[in-house]
């Protein structure tokens, strides 16, 4: 039985997400009863999980990485051009405190509830819901100048945060695809991508 797509199928009902890669899939939760002795993992299965290499899905790894790029991305390459923005529109500092305060407060808006919908809607839905929001708010920070209104400026900014508001799903991905003596290294890697893409100013 070949092992289930994590990125894009959803977390079956009973099942456990978090050491699908060792196992070669995601393993059944034992009942608490004395007939479980055929879902219970083996010692054999137990030293596997302690000693697999490697990453389960290099390409969705890779997918996740350019969805964290684009993602602070677009904090780096917004928040310059925030105070030249907020200056034209009449705006002052507390202004411009606000709305560094907005991007901010759309990831922490949204979260927990991209970190529901990895598990109900899987990995690949929940990220391309939150890559068309960021490409929405892209669209709106681009027409700020236009409609001329700072109250703009910060909804603009609410909507790049919850676009880029997947750092627990990116991450509970990468838990879920790498074998637990490398799952410090993807994670690193993954994070240095993030500081990567918000040097991009």
């Amino acid at each position: 039985q070949n092992p289930p797509d994590l990125l894009s199928d959803p977390i079956p009902q009973g099942h456990t997400p978090y050491v699908s890669m060792e196992l070669g899939g995601v393993p059944p939760v034992p009942e608490d009863n004395d007939d479980d002795d055929d879902v219970s993992i083996s010692p054999s299965i137990v030293s596997s999980v302690m000693t697999a290499d490697g990453i389960h899905d290099l390409e969705g790894f890779l997918v996740v990485c350019f969805v964290i790029l684009i993602g602070d991305m677009s904090r780096g390459i917004m928040f310059p051009t925030l105070w030249p923005l907020v200056d034209s529109l009449g705006g002052t500092e507390v202004v411009q405190g606000i709305a560094v305060a907005a991007f901010s407060g759309g990831r922490i808006l949204v979260n927990p509830m991209f970190g529901s919908w990895s598990i109900s809607i899987g990995y690949t839905r929940t990220l391309l819901t939150s890559v068309t929001i960021l490409f929405v708010g892209t669209l709106v920070y681009a027409q700020i100048q236009n409609v001329g209104k700072l109250q703009f400026l910060v909804v603009a900014q609410i909507i790049l945060g919850i676009g880029s508001g997947t750092l627990g799903v990116t991450r509970a991905f990468v838990a879920d695809v790498t074998a637990k003596r490398n799952r410090t290294t993807y994670m690193a890697w993954i994070t240095a991508v993030q500081y990567g893409g918000f040097t991009v100013t």
